[in-house]
Formats: C-alpha cells, sequence, structure tokens
C-alpha cells in the first residue's frame, strides 16, 4: 500500500481548518549571536518557541491568497547577492486556498525600543485569567499555554523597534 497523496482542496481544507482557530503573530529578541555576519542559524524545523518571545499578537487579518505575478501583498522569502531581497506576490482570494495569509499590525508601544530577531505564528493559545476583554496584544506574563508554533523565521537583518513606527507583520503560510 503507498501513501497517500495530499491534494490542492486538502491543503485548503487544512487551510481551512487551521484559519478558524485562534490565531497570533508573535515576535521576539532570539539571539544575539544571530547578528554576526558568519553566524550558523538554527533550523526551526523542530521549534517550539521563539527563543526568547517578547509578545504576541491578534491578527487583523487572516485570509486566503494565490501566487499573482502582480498581486498587491509581497512577502520577501530572500536575501539575495549584495543585499537584493526576492519576494513572492500574491492576491487575496475568497479561498479556501492551500495559501493561509495572517497580518498583524503592532502598535507603537508593542515591545517599543526592543530588538526582533524573530517571529512566528501560533495556534491555540491560552491565557490567564482575569485579562482585559478585548485585549490583542499579549506578553508572555498573560500566556499560560503557547498553543502550537505553526511557522517560524529569524528575521535578517534585525528590526530595531521604534515607539514611533507602527509595524505590520506578514505571513503567507503555504500548506
Amino acid at each position: 500500500m503507498a501513501l497517500a497523496t495530499l491534494t490542492h482542496i486538502g491543503r485548503a481544507a487544512i487551510a481551512l481548518a487551521i484559519s478558524e482557530r485562534p490565531l497570533h503573530i508573535a515576535w521576539g529578541s532570539g539571539d544575539a549571536a544571530w547578528d554576526n555576519p558568519d553566524a550558523v542559524l538554527p533550523s526551526l524545523l523542530d521549534a517550539t518557541a521563539l527563543v526568547t518571545e517578547l509578545g504576541r499578537r491578534t491578527p487583523g487579518t487572516i485570509g486566503f491568497v494565490e501566487p499573482d505575478e502582480a498581486g498587491d501583498i509581497v512577502i520577501p522569502i530572500s536575501a539575495g547577492g549584495e543585499g537584493a531581497v526576492q519576494e513572492a506576490r500574491y492576491r487575496s482570494v475568497p479561498g479556501p486556498t492551500p495559501f493561509l495569509y495572517v497580518r498583524a499590525h503592532y502598535n507603537y508601544g508593542d515591545a517599543s525600543n526592543a530588538v526582533i530577531r524573530e517571529m512566528g505564528v501560533f495556534m491555540n493559545t491560552g491565557f490567564v485569567e482575569g485579562l482585559p476583554p478585548g485585549q490583542q496584544y499579549f506578553t508572555p506574563a498573560d500566556i499560560a499555554d503557547p498553543g502550537l508554533l505553526l511557522a517560524a523565521q529569524i528575521v535578517l537583518p534585525r528590526i530595531n523597534r521604534s515607539p514611533s513606527v507602527r509595524q505590520t507583520v506578514e505571513f503567507v503560510l503555504p500548506i
């Protein structure tokens, strides 16, 4: 008996199921050693948490996209020689598709003056009792159960947060 093939619509069904769960985009300060140009970055394949999480935010947008060379959603996928950024472009569609789109706008005071070296998307975060209704940004002290880390990335170059900048973070998760 051979392994079954996960179809495109099957991947879209998984993306739909994930989109219906509580999701959060987290960021952290990571490891300062990653700033070294000769640093060997760790594999994130087996990661279950960020190295040094600073906080997480409830996304303002969760939806579906598909690749489109003229799309208005632009995600950096790698840095080429001499700092050239390679990008993937997508467009929003009603979905579901195998491409889950998650976006959060961090507020000015969220981890202001911190250094951001890592980000991740978590599903099923559990929170401590007694948090204010409608709270959208959570520090590690607010989290009782971190949930499941669906995707993670090391941010290069690092982001030096400023309380005068409202940061937007976008992920496209190809399922």
